[in-house]
């Protein structure tokens, strides 16, 4: 429940008119290093959090972050992914902003590059990539299946 309030000083909450604060992070991250992946995406929403806003956007994978060809369709950092978006939700429920984070994701036997909406310690969704350019990256991203190339 938001409280607003009232008088001179409501008029200057950016809230009261219906806006809000969107940050972008762009966290040092290393292919495959899903742990400091991980740590970095939660010191850039604590920052942010400390920065007052209400959104947080981060990169596309930002969690595995980018690979060549095939290293997203390895059970081990699918498994590690999952684990750290865990993490990332646990660490939420004491942030204010919510999070906009990129990671790989396996349903039904299929890989999707996904957008994962996480606050206060809940994922609020995920929504898989649904552009895919005409280059190698399609092959990770739009629900292939897994090995496939």
């Amino acid at each position: 429940m938001t409280i607003m309030r009232k008088g001179p000083e409501a008029f200057h909450s950016l809230h009261r008119h219906g806006f809000v604060r969107v940050a972008t992070a762009t966290p040092r991250v290393r292919p495959a290093d899903v742990s400091f992946n991980r740590d970095a995406v939660i010191a850039e929403a604590r920052r942010a959090h400390d920065a007052k806003a209400d959104l947080v956007v981060f990169p596309e994978l930002c969690v595995s972050s980018y690979a060549i060809d095939d290293l997203h369709m390895q059970t081990a950092l699918l498994d590690a992914v999952e684990a750290a978006l865990a993490l990332i939700v646990e660490a939420s429920a004491k942030l204010a902003p919510a999070l906009l984070v990129g990671a790989p994701l396996r349903h039904e036997g299929r890989l999707y590059n996904c957008a994962v909406v996480i606050s206060r310690g809940h994922i609020l969704g995920i929504v898989p990539k649904s552009f895919l350019p005409n280059y190698r990256e399609s092959t990770k991203s739009a629900g292939s299946p897994r090995g496939a190339a």
